[in-house]
């Protein structure tokens, strides 16, 4: 193949994935450039609040201490972790479970009503290793991580979503 039709098929290929939205997980830029935002939660320490502060920061926004300073300010609510028997073992012990993380957020702009108070949820199913509880219980860890992880997502698309539209 020539060089010639070498650059073109990589100008073409990249021209092509960036028209139709292609984007690597994490590079979708900022939300809003360079304004103030007040987390508005009753946990500040948890997990959820703290991944999604580091988010917030990551999208080049500031982070303010107090809602009257702030251009936007976001509420959350406090994460909820329910986990439910999805199946049963032949010795009627739980063999596999289904794990449903949520919060409600809101999102207002001085005064101003940018997201009502909207739920947001992620599940996840798991089988439980009787012999390994270790493991398993490892198991669970990793997939609270990765669910508050997607929560955090959707939480920045709900945000983009809300501020592009106004």
């Amino acid at each position: 193949m020539s060089l010639t039709l070498r650059i073109f098929t990589l100008i073409f290929t990249t021209f092509i994935l960036s028209s139709c939205g292609f984007a690597l997980r994490g590079s979708n830029g900022a939300i809003i450039s360079n304004d103030t935002v007040y987390v508005q939660s009753t946990q500040d320490s948890s997990a959820l609040t703290q991944a999604l502060t580091s988010a917030l920061n990551d999208a080049q926004l500031r982070i303010v201490d107090s809602a009257s300073s702030a251009h936007y300010v976001l509420q959350i609510s406090d994460e909820e972790l329910s986990s439910r028997t999805t199946t049963v073992n032949g010795r009627a012990r739980a063999a596999q479970y289904n794990l449903q993380l949520s919060t409600r957020i809101s999102l207002s702009q001085r005064g101003t009503v940018l997201l009502e108070d909207e739920p947001l949820d992620v599940e996840r199913s798991y089988f439980e290793d009787t012999a390994n509880i270790a493991g398993s219980t490892q198991e669970i860890e990793i997939l609270q991580e990765e669910m508050r992880r997607e929560l955090v997502e959707q939480v920045m698309r709900r945000l983009r979503a809300a501020v592009q539209g106004v």
